[in-house]
């Protein structure tokens, strides 16, 4: 994993963690390591916590959110199930960044 792969993904995870914090969100954890699995940002929503994984491209065309796969979706869903106390709702955030700033795309539980 290179560099360039680091700082896109963590570009990423701050717009998204702006993103639902003008909505009303707090973010009340990144990155969060649940056994060998990882939620990118545990979110309270609307008064639910909310496990919201993070897909972010660097190209117009993209469209980030095709790489949440079934086993990617598998292993977000495990650990947010592990959580105490689990977490139910899985929200994906696509973001496609540009020269002239970026696309978020809000996928609300998938």
């Amino acid at each position: 994993m290179g560099t360039a792969h680091l700082s896109t993904g963590r570009t990423g995870e701050d717009i998204a963690a702006y993103f639902l914090q003008r909505r009303g969100g707090v973010v009340l954890a990144r990155n969060v390591r649940v056994g060998r699995d990882e939620i990118d940002l545990l979110v309270q929503l609307d008064g639910e916590r909310v496990a919201v994984e993070v897909k972010t491209a660097r190209r117009a065309d993209a469209h980030p959110e095709d790489n949440f796969d079934d086993d990617k979706e598998h292993k977000v869903r495990r650990a947010a199930r592990n959580l105490t106390p689990p977490v139910w709702r899985i929200d994906l955030i696509a973001i496609v960044l540009s020269e002239t700033g970026a696309t978020v795309r809000w996928l609300p539980e998938v």
